[in-house]
């Protein structure tokens, strides 16, 4: 029998990725300098997207090292000496990895997103040499809060367009609580140091965080229109995301580091 994969809730468009980049790179660029990775290491970035984080391992690993970047689409990453880059179908395609050679294994807004999460893991950890080091960050679920917006209605509409976001992607098959869970994914798989944050910060419209929603709001209108919301709610809502005088708690992002037992 034949089983059809569950579509990608999103496509790699810089309208998408810049923002999500300039939202999470620190927090993930801190956990990468934590580790201290050295010159002549091998490392892979699963789902790399634009690339931010596979070019930051370039740097970190130097010249004789080398980056491997895996993702469905891959237009937006570039090879190089020390990049190689593999366009992978991440639901039913393996790794392209042995496994045993790698020092750091990343992973960003990926897992929560595919059917075969918990085999992609295992993958993953499986790439990993004894000492390797895992780091993971997913998008997880939480209330959301409006400090400030110009009316009533705007603050409930805030909320209930990005509820109805979560839940669209909750109902093509993302695991929202899957960030919460890794911490004790790792531990019984048998990984040591495993370290998670939960990060959450307040957005202004016209911020990268607000510019997220609000390219998710476009790129799900078609589901979100069934979702009982209307063309001009969600006009309003990206009129929303661009006013400075808008404030909003944004989406919940779960960071977790781990090492493979030497």
């Amino acid at each position: 029998m034949t089983t059809t994969a569950q579509p990608y809730q999103f496509r790699n468009a810089p309208t998408q990725l810049q923002p999500l980049q300039e939202m999470l790179d620190p927090i993930t660029l801190d956990d990468l300098t934590r580790l201290g990775i050295t010159d002549g290491q091998h490392a892979m970035d699963v789902g790399a997207g634009a690339g931010s984080i596979a070019r930051r391992l370039c740097e970190l690993v130097g010249r004789t090292g080398k980056v491997i970047a895996v993702d469905l689409d891959t237009t937006l990453l570039a090879p190089t000496a020390v990049l190689d880059v593999y366009q992978r179908d991440l639901r039913t395609d393996p790794l392209p990895t042995e496994a045993g050679t790698l020092d750091v294994v990343t992973a960003r807004c990926v897992l929560e997103h595919l059917p075969n999460r918990q085999r992609l893991l295992e993958q993953m950890l499986a790439a990993l040499r004894p000492g390797g080091h895992l780091v993971l960050g997913e998008i997880v679920y939480a209330r959301t809060i409006v400090p400030h917006a110009p009316t009533a209605g705007d603050t409930e509409l805030i909320v209930v367009v990005v509820h109805a976001i979560l839940d669209v992607l909750a109902e093509r098959g993302a695991d929202l609580r899957w960030g919460e869970k890794t911490p004790a994914i790792l531990l019984d798989a048998g990984l040591e140091q495993v370290r998670t944050r939960w990060v959450a910060q307040s957005w202004t419209g016209g911020s990268p965080g607000c510019r997220l929603y609000a390219d998710n709001a476009r790129q799900l209108r078609e589901q979100l229109l069934k979702a009982d919301l209307t063309p001009g709610d969600l006009d309003r809502f990206g009129e929303l995301m661009a006013n400075p005088t808008v404030v909003v708690r944004g989406y919940e992002f779960a960071c977790t580091t781990a090492r493979k037992p030497r």
